[in-house]
């Protein structure tokens, strides 16, 4: 072989191996482009992802469980958990208070747009399940039938219902574990990724920070109804039970106060002594039935013809008495004539111990009035003083009133 023939030979080679080169390398370049083709939609897919998990948290956190109820929240938890991540079914779970149970608060299914609830697992039934839940991490049981911590649920469950893969992400309440947000897949076996993992934990938060939510606002109720029973009680404790009126006991401790202010700012205070005239002949001819009904009419009539700054007591029996602040001794005389003069002319309906109709009758009030400084400068010592001025308006007849003189002398007033 002549030197040209050989040089032509490693010519043709040399080409040859730039041409093998070449196509290398452009096969390198198309696997590259190809490369960063998948990359780019690998990263549009994750960045659309989680965009998508992102607007459904916002749509959830948009939920007001003051305004929609737990109810609603789970509803709608359930169904964007399944529209959001593409699972046939989504549900919310919560363990009973000794984690023997686990029941379905709420169940989304995709494909018929239906919600149910009311499902119960046992523990001593699915423990493996339970023991799992127990450690508070994720369920990511990518093959559901296979999987030690759902495998239990394959014969009555998963297969009838054609899950394939089933995801579980733990509610917490304070660091324990109260339920489970449940994803479950079904057709083709599916892994489940780490971002939907991720989302499906936040799922669980959102449950959970709807929970805490009912939580504290039924411990809001609780509170107030405890408190507006406790200020009911202390009403009670201080209301006279069968005419509303305040009781002996406030009587005492709101005139006390009164007549201290009265006397350290030079305030004019006044007291009426009031007691129904005949009383014992009414309970004795009608009953004392009738009787009670007298005395809760009164209670009214005082109601209607005194002031919200006066004061109006069941001081013993049928005795009444009123206390009056900023109200000298004339101006109380008015109150007293005014409230005598609208009892004896009301029509008092009784209803008879017995089987008789209603009844109407007339009663009558005598008064007696004594009055802060003139009168007395203690609370013990202005009772007593109108409590011998009501005595001396019955003793003069009855349906009057009588007011104390400043040497505590009663001065009468007979009825116009």
């Amino acid at each position: 072989m002549s030197d040209l023939e050989r040089l032509q030979q490693e010519l043709a080679r040399e080409r040859a191996a730039r041409a093998q080169a070449e196509a290398r390398s452009n096969e390198a370049a198309r696997d590259l482009e190809q490369a960063r083709q998948e990359l780019r939609r690998n990263v549009s897919a994750f960045q659309d992802m989680a965009l998508r998990h992102q607007q459904a948290l916002v749509r959830l956190a948009g939920v007001s469980i003051h305004e929609a109820g737990l109810s609603t929240m789970r509803r709608e938890l359930t169904k964007v958990a399944a529209e959001t991540l593409g699972v046939e079914r989504a549900s919310v779970w919560l363990l009973s208070a000794d984690a023997s149970e686990l029941r379905c608060e709420e169940l989304y299914e995709h494909s018929h747009g239906r919600y149910s609830q009311g499902r119960v697992l046992k523990a001593t039934e699915y423990p493996r399940y339970f023991a799992a839940l127990r450690l508070g991490r994720a369920i990511d049981g990518h093959d559901a039938h296979m999987d030690p911590r759902t495998s239990e649920f394959s014969p009555a469950y998963l297969g009838p219902l054609g899950i394939t893969s089933m995801m579980d992400a733990a509610i917490r309440r304070e660091g324990a574990v109260v339920g489970v947000v449940c994803l479950e897949h079904v057709g083709e076996r599916r892994t489940w990724t780490a971002a939907e993992m991720e989302f499906a934990g936040a799922l669980a938060d959102q449950a959970a920070l709807a929970l805490a939510a009912i939580e504290r606002r039924q411990l809001e109720k609780e509170q107030a109804s405890v408190k507006s029973e406790l200020i009911r009680a202390r009403e009670l404790a201080l209301r006279d039970e069968l005419t509303g009126l305040a009781n002996r006991r406030a009587l005492e401790k709101l005139l006390a106060e009164e007549v201290t202010r009265a006397l350290r700012h030079g305030r004019p205070l006044s007291i009426l002594m009031a007691d129904v005239d005949h009383f014992k002949a009414v309970n004795d001819t009608y009953g004392h039935p009738a009787g009670d009904e007298v005395l809760r009419e009164l209670a009214r009539i005082l109601g209607q013809s005194l002031r919200s700054i006066d004061t109006a007591a069941r001081y013993g029996g049928e005795e009444l008495l009123m206390v009056l602040p900023e109200t000298p001794g004339a101006e109380a005389r008015r109150v007293a004539e005014r409230i005598r003069t609208t009892v004896a002319e009301h029509v008092f309906l009784v209803e008879p111990e017995g089987a008789e109709p209603r009844l109407s009758l007339r009663v009558t009030v005598s008064l007696g009035i004594a009055s802060v400084p003139q009168d007395a400068d203690s609370p013990e010592r202005l009772v007593e003083i109108a409590d011998r001025a009501l005595y001396d308006a019955k003793r003069q007849g009855r349906n009057r009133l009588v007011v104390a003189d400043p040497t505590h002398q009663a001065i009468a007033h007979d009825p116009a």
